[in-house]
């Protein structure tokens, strides 16, 4: 991921801000993505200056639940309310949407607060002929059932032919 210098940033804002060209146009001179020029843009006209400078910050989970809900009730996509609270990065808010919707207010507690367990070791694979031999045994299972399940059709549509020829000669 490539950084961008507070004045480097700026200048692209004060461009864009200029009619100097839109976001599109400023991206292919730059050489940096649409996005970034235009939550550039926000986080300048919300915040000033200081919303262009590196900003580093653990949010708490009662901070991340209030700018959820604050997206939820104003209906603001998830570059607009990071520009709204000064994130950063607008994607920050989508990994929080998606950790709530996974596991609740719980899942959104700072990563030192939930640190995941250690992987377990690893352990050594089956041996090559028990592998083949449960696969073997795998197939030959869903062999049976599609057997089965073919069998059962074939008495279905059995069935409803009787039936259809019985309609036919009552009606007859």
């Amino acid at each position: 991921m490539k950084k961008y210098t507070t004045e480097f940033k700026l200048d692209v804002v004060k461009s864009f801000l200029a009619g100097e060209g839109g976001a599109k146009l400023l991206a292919r001179q730059r050489s940096v993505p649409e996005e970034k020029i235009r939550t550039w843009v926000n986080h300048y006209r919300l915040h000033g200056i200081d919303g262009l400078r590196p900003k580093r910050s653990a949010y708490s989970a009662q901070y991340k639940l209030q700018v959820l809900s604050h997206q939820d009730r104003e209906q603001l996509s998830s570059r607009q309310v990071a520009a709204v609270y000064d994130i950063r990065n607008p994607n920050q808010v989508v990994v929080w949407r998606r950790n709530l919707d996974a596991g609740g207010v719980e899942a959104l507690g700072s990563r030192k607060q939930t640190m995941r367990p250690e992987k377990p070791e690893r352990r050594c694979p089956a041996p090559p002929s028990k592998v083949i031999n449960d696969s073997a045994q795998a197939l030959r299972e869903e062999n049976e059932r599609l057997r089965a399940e073919v069998a059962y059709l074939k008495k279905l549509q059995a069935l409803i032919r009787s039936k259809r020829s019985a309609a036919l000669t009552k009606r007859a």
